[in-house]
């Protein structure tokens, strides 16, 4: 009650009351608390923040990860369609060969083309399993317009026309010169439509 009288006095007098006149002076106690207080709050900030460093951290772990991932698949890919690249040249060289072969047998009139043209067609058949894969389109083209020509190679031999026949191994062997300088352009690159 006597801090009551005191403040209205001075209010009276007009003075305004200090500080230690209204409310006393924290203890030694709470000053300490608001201390520990002030700690544990700088504390919770830090931990927060080393939480929010490791989220980010693991996220780009996840994208490296990832990225490496499509890298080794990229590699896996760009391998593959190099060894179906090789073996296409392999089998166009190949074939190409045979029909050679068949030509020159024609010229000597030997029409007993058949062995020749049959291995040819294995050639360019794996030739065109292999640009299929790959999704090499004008040169699957050209091997299924060669392989057309040599199928009608039967006919023409039934018929002793030697001159057509050798026509169509010619135009066949045309195809499969592009198809085969298409695929060694190609030997730089790995994209998917070669």
């Amino acid at each position: 009650m006597n801090g009551w009288i005191a403040l209205s006095l001075s209010l009276m007098l007009g003075q305004t009351p200090t500080p230690s006149s209204t409310a006393s002076a924290p203890t030694k106690a709470q000053a300490e608390s608001a201390v520990r207080d002030a700690e544990r709050d700088e504390t919770r900030a830090e931990l927060e923040l080393l939480r929010a460093q490791m989220r980010a951290q693991q996220e780009n772990q996840g994208r490296l990860q990832s990225l490496e991932q499509q890298q080794t698949l990229k590699d896996a890919r760009a391998q593959r369609l190099e060894q179906l690249r090789q073996q296409r040249i392999g089998s166009l060289t190949r074939g190409y060969d045979w029909l050679i072969t068949a030509s020159q047998l024609l010229e000597y009139g030997d029409f007993d083309i058949g062995p020749a043209i049959t291995y040819a067609q294995d050639e360019l058949s794996t030739a065109l399993a292999t640009s299929s894969e790959s999704g090499s389109g004008e040169t699957t083209r050209l091997i299924q317009s060669a392989l057309a020509r040599l199928s009608t190679l039967d006919d023409l031999v039934a018929q002793r026309n030697s001159y057509e026949a050798r026509l169509q191994l010619q135009d066949a062997g045309l195809e499969l010169h592009l198809a085969w300088q298409l695929s060694l352009n190609r030997s730089g690159t790995t994209l998917v439509n070669q």
